[in-house]
Parts: C-alpha cells; structure tokens; sequence
C-alpha cells in the first residue's frame, strides 16, 4: 500500500505479537503496508511470535507514561501513521460484585482509556495529511449482555460509543473511523480470572469460562478476522460498526427484544435465564 508521494504507507497495530493483533500485522505487510507492532516487551518476543517485516516497539497501555512515549516517538516521524489498528486488550472475568475498582480501572485503562488516547494523539497528523484510517477492534459483547464479563463488556461498549461517535466528528476531514466487533476468535486472548474466597458465584463463574472456552476453541480462526479488517481499510466508506461472524444471529441480536437477547445469552454460557 503506497500514499500518493509513492512512500510506503505506515500501519500502528497494537497488540501484535499474538492472535488478532499479529495476523492484522501479517495481513498488512502481505498488502504491502509498512507495519510498525507493539508489545509489552519487544526484546522478549520469541521468533516465532514475530512477524516477518514488522517493527516492534514497546507500549504498556497500562502506563500512561508508556502511551504518551510512543505517541511523541511518532509525532516525530516525518512518516506519520496513515493507519491505527487499535487491538490490545485483556478480558476480565468475574462477578461484577465482587470486582475490585481498582481492576474495574485497570480493564478500563487498556480496553478503553489506553485506544481512545492512541487515536487522540494520532489523529493531528491524519487530519493534517487529510487521510488516515482508525479501527478499533470491539467484541460482540458490546452487543450481547455476558455474565462475569461485565467489566470487559462495559469497556468495549465505550470503545464502540466513541469510535462511533469520532467517525462522525471526523467527517469531510478525509480520516475514517471503523469499529470491527468479532464474536469469538480462536485465539490466546488473556483471561483473568477474579473470583473472592468462598463466593457464591464460584461454580457459576467456572462454568461459564468453561463454555466460553470451548466456544473459542471451535470459533473462527485470527486470521478470518484479519481478512475482514484489510477490507474494512481498503473500502472507501467503511461501515461504523462490523459484527464479524454469525450474521444470522447478529441480525437477532440488533431486532430482538433485549430480555429475549439476555434469555439467548444466559443460554448459551450456561447460566440461569433471566425472568
């Protein structure tokens, strides 16, 4: 992919040493982007988590120090970014009870606070060069109510709202703003687990990990997604929202009644429908 002086364009994916942020990264240098990856820690990648062509810098969306310092490091690239894939997350699991608010706030900090500062401090340079793609990939669970998901939930909810919202502001500027919300990936998406001494909801919470794994392990594979996120930035006028999987389900998920989307999803996980 080249921009309009015959350079290369430049890609930022976040999350890409494993799962969807590395087959987005694996996808994007194969349509000829110049495909810069974060991580925790670059220097601890083993060879077969990187992908050939990829730039790995370091970012912890847990650090506010961590974001600023990769956005100032590309502020100063006389490149730019043409393309912000926002990916990196982790997914929370545990009664909304019992959830401490100090690691409501940290889920919060990576799944919403972290991507929505990376597209604040980015987008300067999109509107100036009058081009630019955001996605922020979501999750159907901003979509579907999820038991002992409600932190991540919340969060992905918000990051729809507001990439939603900023495509809106961005019109005529010649930047894009996609959110890509797939249902369940295939993939070592981290998963902790918080659950109090002795608590009621232990068996149901076990049981509902337990059915949300197995439904991974037979779910799409990162790499279906991948394809799906290249068309969203290649297409001219990419939709705001892109459920990706089950659209049958996803259409009965947007017309049905909420109690009768709750009474599907307590189904499907397990748990005890709602009255």
């Amino acid at each position: 992919m080249k921009s309009l002086s015959g350079e290369k364009k430049r890609a930022l994916v976040t999350g890409a040493s494993r799962g969807i942020g590395k087959a987005v990264a694996k996808v994007l240098v194969e349509d000829g982007w110049n495909v810069i990856g974060t991580c925790r820690n670059p220097r601890a990648l083993a060879p077969a988590e990187r992908v050939r062509g990829v730039t790995y810098v370091p970012l912890d969306l847990r650090r506010d120090t961590s974001i600023e310092s990769l956005i100032r490091s590309l502020a100063r690239s006389a490149e730019g970014v043409d393309l912000l894939v926002n990916n990196a997350g982790e997914s929370p699991i545990g009664p909304a009870e019992e959830m401490p608010l100090k690691d409501l706030r940290s889920h919060f900090q990576v799944n919403f606070f972290g991507p929505a500062r990376l597209a604040q401090g980015l987008l300067a340079g999109m509107r100036a060069r009058h081009c630019g793609t955001i996605v922020f990939v979501g999750s159907i669970r901003s979509e579907v109510p999820t038991p002992f998901s409600s932190a991540y939930s919340a969060a992905k909810s918000a990051i729809r709202s507001f990439g939603e919202c900023l495509g809106m502001e961005l019109a005529g500027t010649g930047v894009r703003v996609a959110v890509a919300a797939p249902w369940y990936v295939r993939t070592g998406f981290p998963q902790t687990l918080t659950l109090a001494k002795n608590s009621p909801y232990a068996e149901a919470v076990r049981n509902v990990k337990r059915v949300r794994d197995e439904m991974m392990s037979s779910s799409q594979e990162p790499e279906v997604v991948a394809r799906q996120v290249l068309r969203l930035v290649r297409g001219k006028n990419p939709p705001p929202l892109t459920v990706m999987g089950r659209p049958l389900l996803t259409f009965f998920i947007r017309h049905a009644p909420r109690k009768m989307v709750a009474a599907l999803s307590a189904r499907m996980t397990g748990v005890r429908p709602v009255q």
